[in-house]
């Protein structure tokens, strides 16, 4: 955790991060925890008479002296270099090759060790979105969400980097299912979801008799599409029946494939996706509610900053996400800002 320091609401700079919720004298809520520090932000608070706050330091990569811009570049590298060698891992299992564990770990580390910026990890994943060679560029994307959920839910170096794994491996099975199915630019029929639904299953058999495999990943790889509400295949199990790793596994999977391009739609904005998310798993109980909140909280901060088109054509800033209506942040459009939770008829339709 970076240092933790107290400025004026009125000096502190932008990009510091909010240390605890604020609230005003009645009890309200005013700026959430983890809340990136901005001119609407320092106005807010000056607004509501807070004087001085406590902050973390801005993130910067651990062991580098590296810039933003040299901070992805490097994780884009790693990035392709670990695309590159799950590719070749998924086309080895999909023959009937066996696996050497070992590989999987070695692609886990280096990410671990190399992926310090967690800004960095995020402009790389909005940024590597192509329908081409999705089922190996997925596999890398779930672990990196399933890392930063790791690390947001404060599991252990060990935990995550089994998790990590668990992400890479855990649409092996895809590879046995007929590509024809799999690239329908159209819907499945009823037969077609029956074989996709055995996807899990294909995974599991392909790595249950490597030798040193966790089992945390082998219930992760059968029970990632598993949810809490018992609607999840292959067997419909529920909430506490779900492996740990498999629910958060689940989803870092959803969030991606929302968000990427694919064969049969368009990717969604993540702010679409948010709001997916807040009808399907905290509305309709798809998900740990626990480890959702928790991603979503996390991860919607990093979109502070991001450029946006709105439905009414104009492009504006995202300065502000409340928590209470993630889907629907405040956009300061010149010198006006546009409260999307209020302004129902203006949304986000592409970032920029």
């Amino acid at each position: 955790m970076n240092k933790k320091l107290i400025f004026s609401a009125l000096r502190c700079p932008d990009g510091y991060m909010i240390a605890d919720d604020i609230f005003s004298k009645y009890g309200t809520l005013i700026v959430a925890k983890d809340t990136i520090v901005n001119e609407f932000i320092r106005q807010k608070l000056i607004s509501f008479n807070v004087d001085r706050i406590a902050v973390f330091e801005p993130e910067l990569p651990k062991n580098s002296n590296n810039s933003p811009k040299e901070a992805f570049a490097d994780t884009k590298r790693k990035y392709s270099e670990g695309t590159n060698s799950i590719k070749v891992i998924i086309k080895d299992l999909a023959v009937g090759n066996k696996l050497d564990y070992e590989n999987i770990n070695e692609i886990s580390n280096s990410f671990y060790e190399n992926m310090n910026s967690n800004f960095a990890v995020i402009d790389c994943l909005n940024q590597v979105k192509s329908a081409d060679e999705y089922i190996y560029t997925h596999c890398v994307n779930v672990s990196l969400y399933s890392m930063l959920i790791g690390k947001w839910l404060k599991l252990s170096e060990n935990e995550i980097k089994i998790l990590m794994n668990a992400g890479i491996l855990h649409d092996v099975g895809k590879s046995k299912v007929p590509a024809e199915i799999l690239n329908k630019r159209g819907p499945l029929t009823e037969s077609e979801f029956d074989i996709i639904k055995k996807h899990p299953l294909y995974g599991l058999e392909m790595i249950n008799d490597i030798p040193d495999m966790n089992d945390e990943i082998k219930n992760a790889v059968l029970m990632h599409h598993e949810r809490e509400n018992g609607t999840g295949y292959p067997y419909g199990l529920k909430g506490a029946n779900i492996s740990y790793f498999a629910k958060i596994i689940s989803i870092a999977d959803a969030f991606d494939a929302m968000t990427s391009e694919c064969v049969y739609r368009h990717r969604l904005t993540p702010f679409e996706t948010f709001r997916e998310f807040e009808k399907a798993g905290i509305g309709g109980g798809y998900y740990d509610p626990d480890i959702l909140l928790t991603f979503l909280h996390n991860i919607s901060q990093y979109y502070i900053g991001s450029k946006v088109m709105m439905n009414t054509g104009k492009v504006g800033e995202v300065v502000y996400v409340p928590p209470h209506c993630i889907s629907r942040p405040v956009v300061r459009v010149e010198d006006e800002y546009i409260d999307l939770s209020i302004q129902k008829n203006i949304k986000i339709v592409e970032m920029l």
